[in-house]
This record gives C-alpha cells, sequence and structure tokens, in this order.
C-alpha cells in the first residue's frame, strides 16, 4: 500500500466544539495547511505576526504530507492582524474571540478522505474487514506518527535511563527522509564536534540546531542541551515511550483471542483479531498507576525490558518531565467509514489514528 503519494490524497478536517464569542483575550482561527507540519506552520504564522510562537496554542499534530485543517489560538490579536498574513500553503480564517485558551475539551475528533493504492490482496482484505470494523471498531493502538520512525520513543527510553549521549544520539541523528539521512551520516562520523555538525544541519531542523547551538557553548553538558529542546517536543518524548509500551501490551493482550491477524504497516508488529472485543479502559503507564491492576503488571514487564520501573516515570533528574500516566480506549468505533472508487472516508474520535485504521483494513 502507498500513502500520500500527493499532499490532496490525505485530507484531515479537525471536528471540534466551538462557539465563538465577540469578544476576548484570545483569538480562535482554522489553520489550513498542505504539506506542512503542524510545528512549522505555527512558527511561520508567529514570525508573519511578529510575535513570540508561545503566543500561538493548539490540540493537535497532524500530518505533514497532507492538507489538514485545525484550530488554533492566537493569544492579544485583533482580526484585522490576520488579514495581511501571506504564507505559501498556509490559510488562516478567522472564527473568533474567546477568554479561555484552546484545550483538549474543544476537540471532538477528525474527519479523513484518503485515497488509497491498493494491491489486489490489500483490497480485498479491506472488503472482508470493513464490515466487522464497522461493527465492531478496530484496537485502538498508537499509529507510527506517535512514534517518527522509532526515534521519538527511543529518545524518550534513554530520557527515562538516563542515557544522555544516547538519548542526544536518537534527537540528532535518526532521521527519515534523504536530506534526515544524509545529516545522520555526518553527525555520527563527527560526533562530538558540534561547530562542523551544526553548519551541516539543515535549516528546518530546528530543535536539532537548539541543541547543537548549546553543546558549542557547553560540550559536555548533555542534560542541558536536552533541555535546551521545547518542553512540548521533550515530553512528547516520554509519551511517546508510554504509548510503545501500552502498544506492546495491548497486543499481548489481544493475542489471548483467536482469529488473530498481523499488522502489514505498522513500524512495530501488532496484533489484530476478527473476533469481537469489548472495548474497555485501559491505563497508560506512569508514576501514579496502580501497580495491582492486571494490565499495569503487562505493562511492568514491558518496562521491566528496558530496566524501568513505574517510578522511573517521576524523572528526578528531569522533574519538568514527569508523567502520571493516562488512559486510552482499547477499541476505537469509525463512523461514516466508507470506501469507493479507491478513496475511503470516515471520522476517528480524538486520540485514534487513521493509519492503525487504514492497517486494520488492509492486513
Amino acid at each position: 500500500m502507498k500513502l500520500k503519494e500527493k499532499p490532496e490524497d490525505f485530507i484531515v478536517d479537525e471536528l471540534f466544539n466551538y462557539k465563538p464569542k465577540k469578544e476576548g483575550k484570545y483569538l480562535i482561527a482554522k489553520l489550513t495547511k498542505t504539506n506542512w507540519t503542524t510545528q512549522r506552520s505555527i512558527l511561520a504564522v508567529s514570525r508573519a505576526l511578529r510575535i513570540s510562537k508561545v503566543r500561538v496554542h493548539y490540540v493537535g499534530i497532524k500530518d505533514k504530507k497532507a492538507i489538514t485543517s485545525q484550530l488554533i489560538s492566537i493569544l492579544g490579536i485583533k482580526k484585522e492582524n490576520l488579514e495581511d498574513i501571506n504564507i505559501a500553503d498556509i490559510k488562516l480564517e478567522f472564527l473568533g474571540y474567546s477568554n479561555e485558551d484552546l484545550s483538549s475539551k474543544n476537540l471532538i475528533g477528525n474527519k479523513f478522505k484518503i485515497k488509497l493504492n491498493l494491491t489486489k490482496e490489500e483490497e480485498i482484505n479491506l472488503k472482508n474487514n470493513i464490515k466487522f470494523v464497522k461493527k465492531y471498531g478496530f484496537v485502538n493502538y498508537f499509529g507510527n506518527q506517535r512514534f517518527s520512525g522509532g526515534s521519538t520513543n527511543e529518545s524518550g527510553k534513554y530520557i527515562l535511563t538516563r542515557d544522555y549521549d544516547s538519548a542526544l544520539k536518537s534527537i540528532l541523528t535518526d532521521h527519515t527522509g534523504e536530506l534526515g539521512k544524509k545529516f545522520d551520516k555526518y553527525a555520527l562520523s563527527e560526533w562530538k564536534n558540534w561547530k562542523k555538525i551544526l553548519k551541516e544541519c539543515p535549516r528546518i531542523f530546528g530543535n536539532e540546531s537548539s541543541v547543537l547551538n548549546y553543546l558549542i557553548k557547553n560540550p559536555t553538558d548533555y542534560p542541558g542541551a536536552i533541555r535546551s529542546i521545547h518542553k512540548p517536543i521533550r515530553k512528547l518524548y516520554i509519551h511517546a515511550y508510554q504509548s510503545i509500551i501500552w502498544n506492546r501490551s495491548v497486543s499481548n493482550l489481544v493475542s489471548k483471542n483467536k482469529n488473530l491477524y498481523s499488522s502489514s504497516t505498522l513500524f512495530e508488529q501488532v496484533n489484530f483479531c476478527r473476533d469481537e472485543i469489548k472495548n474497555e479502559i485501559l491505563p497508560i503507564i506512569g508514576y501514579n498507576s496502580n501497580k495491582d491492576i492486571e494490565f499495569n503488571k503487562i505493562q511492568s514487564n514491558e518496562l521491566k525490558k528496558d530496566k524501568l520501573t513505574i517510578d522511573s516515570f517521576l524523572l528526578k533528574s528531569m522533574p519538568e518531565l514527569k508523567s502520571e500516566g493516562s488512559e486510552r480506549n482499547l477499541i476505537s468505533k469509525p463512523k461514516k467509514l466508507k470506501y469507493k472508487s479507491d478513496v475511503l472516508e470516515f471520522e476517528l474520535e480524538r486520540g485514534s489514528y487513521a493509519t492503525v485504521l487504514i492497517d486494520a483494513l488492509i492486513s
């Protein structure tokens, strides 16, 4: 299967619960972007407005190679400030104002329209699986976007184990794409020669540039270099590791059922099932997790493989990143799911991944 050959092949519209007001300290706008990452588009908007990027907030991270729309809030900006913004492949639509910043409560889910390029076998699988998925849903794994091909969760693991040298190598030298791979090879060959590495660092690698600039001034302070990355991004490393532990544990849980089949596109193979699985809310491991819950015992066993425990998430060396844990539905049930003329359309609840649904359909 090939996905996202062109941005217009993958269209995502955020479904939100928002009632605009005539006044408020936050301006609320709909951001539509084509072939931009969410972080870079936010940076571009803040620069166009000549304000700090910390004044521009969003709830969900959207795909890059796609056409996506989502809500953003901007502190202390008026409607007329948006009128002069002209950024290629970015559109801002004024919706109103609010005295409250955006939060996850504003996000209901996402609506997708995706063009699929399937093999004959995959299309047969999809047509066989779609009725079952419509009725019973699919196992709600975290998708590949959560892990950036494995580098994000690996960075989180190394921060948790206090292996800061490996964490830095994961952050600086584990990219995808031709440009990223070329930089990775160079950075590894010149490891610790921070000035030379910075000269070859692509301009789009903002986090990496921050780390390298810090290391030039503080060559051996690896924890400090990691702290030079914007805190929400550093938290993503920890959350990605928690997510991979949840995925592995859920796959273990699902494997106890019959009629199993394996994923074909997720970067770590997991189990799906053609039998009905009753939905339940399962914990995502963190320092506040109840060790006596059966599913947390499964997650704790996964942590042991990396020489970690529940208490590791207190992150005493970087307490600003500590994570108490959360919870997630085992099963996600898509709405308005239909497939016609190579196009798949559906709606998903907040936090569920289109790529996981597609994997459940075509495997």
